[in-house]
């Protein structure tokens, strides 16, 4: 129950972050196709990050378990930084089947910090709620 609860925070924290970055950047990111509005190439592109993100949590216990010891929040946040680089960056390349497109590298770049410290304030916050 806890990845789903997971899942849907990501996705909220990752449209809200999607939706900010294409209003204020919208040469930079662009959202939706002829067949996809802004609310469906939301949905399904950060969805599917959302879902990358939640499906990397059993792997990083996995190290944890095999070092002996809990991940600092520095390793998380540089774990989450590169998954949501390369998820956005490989999101943005299928940019017809998920209406994201992204204009340079730099971007996915940019955009995976702010989407990284904005989910590990959520995430904090999650954690601190469930105990």
């Amino acid at each position: 129950m806890t990845l789903v609860i997971t899942y849907g925070v990501l996705l909220a924290v990752n449209a809200v972050v999607l939706y900010l970055a294409n209003m204020f950047y919208p040469k930079q990111v662009v959202l939706g196709t002829h067949s996809l509005s802004l609310v469906w190439a939301i949905l399904l592109s950060m969805g599917t990050l959302a879902l990358i993100n939640t499906f990397a949590i059993p792997f990083a216990h996995m190290i944890e378990n095999r070092r002996g010891r809990m991940l600092s929040s520095k390793e998380w946040m540089i774990k989450y930084f590169f998954l949501d680089f390369f998820g956005l960056w490989v999101i943005s390349h299928f940019s017809q089947q998920f209406g994201l497109g992204i204009s340079m590298w730099y971007v996915s770049a940019v955009l995976a910090i702010v989407l990284d410290v904005v989910q590990g304030i959520a995430m904090m916050a999650l954690q601190k709620k469930m105990e």
